[in-house]
């Protein structure tokens, strides 16, 4: 598949800069070309799930969560930005230090951010995701993050990643302070969201609006945007340091070879 034919498969556009404010203008990146993304594009984007794999998961569907029936059955491999845009996004070749992957599904893009780190951490609300971060070698922990605790011998950790989590949980601002509670002095908060914000969370074969709300506003992906950093970033003393525009990707099922998410990737530091 050609660089063309994959910008038209994915269909995302660049932010109106010229809306936002000049602070938050300025620390755009634009997403780079990366290897990683074409690979993964080539080897998935033209191969959705068949029928019998669609039936038997929307079947399972009914009694237990989407992360819980993706573990079992294997679906839906992800990517949101291979390691060489990471290192831009993140202004560094390696970070060094640990890594704490909050909600990290399967490990799939845990992967693309390990190189950069020494070590990494991550969680899973899901126990056979947990399973599943484990076989892959990554040192997983079974715990909701906004009311449990990592391991005492723990780290403080160079960077917290909350990839696609922050909409899908029940206690977004209470994970969000808990994550800022374990990241080091000056260390990288790492968020990705698709905009505007849905807010939901899987119970069962069902979803429920969360415990505590978001309040993160707008419908158009700019707006919402602003409003996010000025609503859950900046009271608590975090600063947007770049962000970027990207397509969080699943590979799709019998009736969507794909599935794409519209997300800001950002990276905030405490000042």
């Amino acid at each position: 598949m050609g660089d063309a034919g994959r910008a038209d498969l994915v269909g995302l556009s660049a932010p109106a800069l010229e809306v936002l404010p000049a602070s938050l203008a300025s620390r755009y990146l634009a997403r780079p070309d990366d290897a990683d993304t074409r690979a993964w594009l080539d080897a998935n984007a033209s191969r959705p799930h068949g029928a019998l794999a669609t039936m038997v998961h929307r079947t399972l569907r009914r009694v237990a969560s989407d992360y819980d029936v993706d573990a079992w059955l294997g679906m839906h491999p992800m990517h949101l930005l291979g390691t060489s845009s990471w290192r831009a996004l993140l202004g560094a070749e390696r970070l060094g230090g640990a890594l704490l992957d909050v909600g990290a599904g399967n490990g799939d893009v845990t992967a693309t951010l390990a190189p950069l780190f020494d070590r990494v951490v991550a969680t899973e609300t899901s126990r056979p995701m947990v399973r599943r971060l484990r076989a892959k070698g990554f040192d997983a922990h079974a715990i909701d993050l906004a009311t449990g605790s990592l391991p005492e011998t723990s780290p403080r950790f160079r960077a917290i990643a909350l990839l696609d989590v922050l909409d899908r949980c029940a206690r977004p601002r209470s994970l969000l302070d808990a994550a800022l509670a374990a990241l080091e002095p000056r260390g990288a908060l790492i968020i990705a969201s698709p905009l505007p914000m849905r807010p939901h969370v899987d119970v069962g074969g069902h979803t429920v609006d969360p415990d505590e709300p978001l309040g993160v506003e707008g419908e158009r992906f700019e707006d919402a945007l602003v409003s996010l950093v000025e609503t859950l970033l900046a009271p608590r003393g975090l600063e947007v340091e770049r962000w970027t525009r990207a397509p969080y990707l699943a590979r799709g099922d019998h009736d969507a070879p794909l599935h794409v998410l519209d997300d800001v990737v950002l990276v905030a530091r405490p000042r």
